[in-house]
């Protein structure tokens, strides 16, 4: 894809007005779960900021990349609790999440550990940021892909608050397809 090829793809998403997520987790495995989620509209309006207890300890490796422990989930909602309301929001949406492919798998393996099928989710459509900036700005790793972090600095996008946290994240994907579409 040429960088006029990614800015007209960013426009076409922009038109569809899709939603925004991003999620923080108990590690990378098939068996890591969603400890935080935040989702976006299409004006970048938080519509979900949220903890989420898990079923499983968090890796050590991931806690130190997000900063989130077992005790301070411990009043949050486990999945069950919050699952209707990301329901709600997300079922029948386009969704654009920066490394779809994972937080997609993240959503059914979280979902799968409390025995929700998450049948609705087949009804949304997911968008990669991560491919797409990977075709603006160039791959940066050995899998053909760009971090978020990369992303950002080579959009000039500046971060709302700490890189790892969702809601970060989150925003940061929104700014980043924004300037991609310019």
């Amino acid at each position: 894809m040429t960088l006029n090829a990614a800015t007209l793809a960013a426009r076409d998403w922009l038109k569809r007005e899709p939603l925004y997520l991003d999620t923080e987790t108990t590690g990378l495995d098939e068996t890591a779960q969603i400890v935080e989620i935040a989702i976006l509209d299409a004006a970048g309006n938080a519509l979900l900021n949220e903890r989420i207890k898990p079923s499983i300890d968090i890796d050590a490796g991931a806690e130190r990349v997000h900063g989130i422990n077992a005790a301070a989930l411990i009043d949050c909602p486990s999945w069950p609790e919050i699952a209707p309301t990301i329901e709600k929001i997300l079922k029948g949406r386009t969704v654009v999440i920066f490394n779809a492919e994972y937080d997609s798998r993240i959503l059914r393996q979280t979902a799968a550990a409390f025995d929700d099928p998450l049948n609705w989710f087949d009804d949304s459509k997911t968008l990669c940021a991560m491919y797409l900036a990977a075709d603006m700005y160039g791959a940066t790793n050995r899998y053909g892909t760009i971090s978020l972090l990369n992303a950002c600095s080579a959009a000039g996008v500046k971060w709302r608050g700490n890189a790892h946290s969702a809601l970060a994240d989150t925003y940061a994907t929104f700014d980043l397809v924004q300037q991609i579409a310019r």
